[in-house]
């Protein structure tokens, strides 16, 4: 029936609404315009997925290995090198603009003193550590200078005449904020390094990148663009998410910062894309996906979120303190006058609100905190999940066990916690006499063996399947569910 294209602007407070050429910062949408610079060395450069990254590093740089198994291109482009989130040791001197002090020799010193606990290629987790490093080398193989990179090879080949790193003549920031409505400073990093997430782009400039890569406008560059959604590992191209939604293919990558959020998503077969930049980090409220995806696909439109007041029993299950393992901190939660009060080690305390969804917010920062049901002792909370900058840390009520296990021993080797994606992971352990599974952030829900390594959750209509190494230990778990599946590894 030909193109079409709409535009839509919502303003939630009466300001004025930016012009289609003011420039959004992106975030993680970033990734994948760095992987079309890969794509791109890969057809003229004679790169290949298969290179090691150290060949692509300065000389002398050491990269960590698992045995003798080295990181990849392929492992970076996939999130599955086995590098952490973050660069060990990274500590903000300005956690509102995070990424600012960090050098190139603080990250390749970084990368030196990682070391892996898995063989890069065994389990997908989403890594900006991973993207910095490849963002160098991407860089050092156009002359040293990312910016000069995506400007001649892919932002002014596509006529996206605002996008940039840097400030561009004539170029309008906008300003970004946080959920609460407070102005958000601007995030910057060392050039060479924006590939993870620095880019800034307009409206006019994500509908440019989003018809060249449903190949609704024709391009030179559509062999690397195209070469970048092919499937790379499991549910990952070159740093697009390639889902399969209601029985639909989509390639889609959300971004955000501390003042912004973004979204990319498309369906090729049907030639239908969304694009979405907000300017408002929305990353601990479940980003665009919810607002975006039902203009895809056959899905409902997700309900706002609103205030309600602390349920009773939750002023009474959470007080406590909890651990955050994976910050090395600990969070006091009490009641006081009928709200929940927080206070994390060296912190001064905050008043946490509670919304439809279930999550507790601070009044005057942004993340969410949700309650872990079905666990421990009637009336008492054991594990809460936090949700801040995209990423998931649990947090444990201290001197609590809440390891999964199981005493029948037909359910034992099943029995932990396997991460099916960087912010979802499903549960299997015994509880009252009664195989159980749960999400992450989900009630526990009764399973049953149907098979020697095959559990059925008839509640919700999934099948979980184990994987075993060669000494018969289970090593990895695979949820089948509406036709869709996703596997991961069991952690430690």
């Amino acid at each position: 029936e030909g193109e079409q294209l709409a535009r839509a602007r919502f303003c939630a407070r009466a300001v004025t609404p930016p012009a289609d050429q003011a420039a959004f910062e992106i975030g993680s949408v970033s990734k994948t315009m760095a992987a079309f610079l890969v794509a791109d060395l890969i057809e003229h450069r004679g790169w290949t997925l298969d290179d090691p990254i150290a060949r692509h590093l300065p000389e002398g740089t050491r990269v960590p290995r698992f045995e003798d198994q080295e990181i990849r291109i392929r492992h970076l482009v996939s999130h599955t090198a086995g590098l952490p989130r973050l660069p060990p040791g990274m500590v903000p001197k300005d956690v509102s603009n995070p990424y600012a002090d960090l050098s190139e020799a603080g990250l390749l010193s970084a990368l030196a003193d990682t070391r892996l606990d898995r063989a890069p290629g065994s389990t997908a987790a989403y890594s900006n550590f991973g993207m910095m490093v490849l963002s160098l080398a991407v860089a050092r193989a156009h002359g040293n200078d990312l910016e000069t990179a995506l400007r001649t090879r892919l932002f002014d080949p596509l006529g996206m005449r605002q996008a940039s790193i840097r400030p561009r003549d004539g170029a309008v920031w906008w300003q970004g904020h946080t959920p609460d409505g407070r102005l958000a400073p601007a995030w910057t990093i060392a050039t060479n390094l924006a590939g993870v997430g620095m880019v800034r782009a307009s409206l006019d400039d994500m509908v440019a990148y989003l018809q060249a890569q449903m190949g609704v406008t024709h391009t030179p560059l559509a062999g690397p663009i195209k070469c970048t959604q092919q499937p790379v590992a499991a549910g990952f191209g070159m740093n697009w998410s390639l889902p399969v939604v209601r029985g639909r293919a989509l390639v889609l990558h959300e971004g955000g910062t501390g003042g912004f959020s973004s979204l990319v998503a498309f369906d090729p077969a049907a030639r239908k894309g969304v694009v979405m930049l907000a300017d408002t980090t929305l990353a601990e409220l479940g980003g665009l996906a919810d607002a975006a995806l039902p203009l895809l696909v056959d899905l409902p439109v997700g309900t706002p979120r609103r205030a309600m007041p602390t349920p009773p029993d939750l002023l009474k299950a959470l007080p406590g303190e909890y651990e955050l393992a994976a910050m090395n901190l600990r969070l006091r939660l009490w009641a006081e006058d009928g709200q929940l009060k927080a206070q994390a080690q060296g912190q001064a305390a905050q008043t946490l609100g509670y919304d439809s969804r279930g999550d507790f917010y601070p009044l005057a920062a942004s993340y969410l905190l949700r309650p872990v049901p079905g666990e421990g002792q009637a009336g008492q909370v054991n594990r809460l999940l936090l949700r801040q900058g995209g990423g998931v840390i649990e947090a444990v009520r201290a001197g609590i066990d809440t390891r999964p296990s199981a005493n029948n021993p037909a359910w034992q080797a099943f029995a932990g916690e396997y991460a099916l994606t960087p912010q979802f992971s499903i549960r299997v352990f015994e509880e009252a006499g009664q195989l159980k599974v749960q999400g992450t952030g989900q009630r526990s829900i009764s399973a049953e063996q149907t098979g020697p390594d095959r559990i059925e959750v008839r509640h919700v209509g999934a099948v979980i399947e184990f994987h075993r190494n060669d000494a018969g230990a289970v090593v990895r778990a695979t949820l089948i569910q509406g036709g869709q599946s996703l596997s991961g590894a069991k952690k430690p």
